[in-house]
């Protein structure tokens, strides 16, 4: 079962703002789900996404 990352996640994760994260998760083409005013990317669709770019590495394990 994949994990689900908040706009605060992905901000920390690729050192960026929120607003950035949030502009990313929108613009980016990448899937996610929204509740309300609430945003979720699954890891699994985040880490693909990374890949596909090839532009970072990213570790979400610390």
């Amino acid at each position: 079962m994949s994990m689900f990352l908040t706009p605060h996640d992905i901000a920390e994760i690729l050192h960026i703002s929120y607003e950035s994260a949030l502009a990313f998760i929108k613009q980016s083409g990448i899937d996610y789900i929204q509740i309300g005013r609430q945003y979720r990317v699954s890891q699994d669709a985040f880490e693909a996404f990374i890949k596909r770019k090839g532009q970072w590495i990213v570790s979400l394990d610390g």
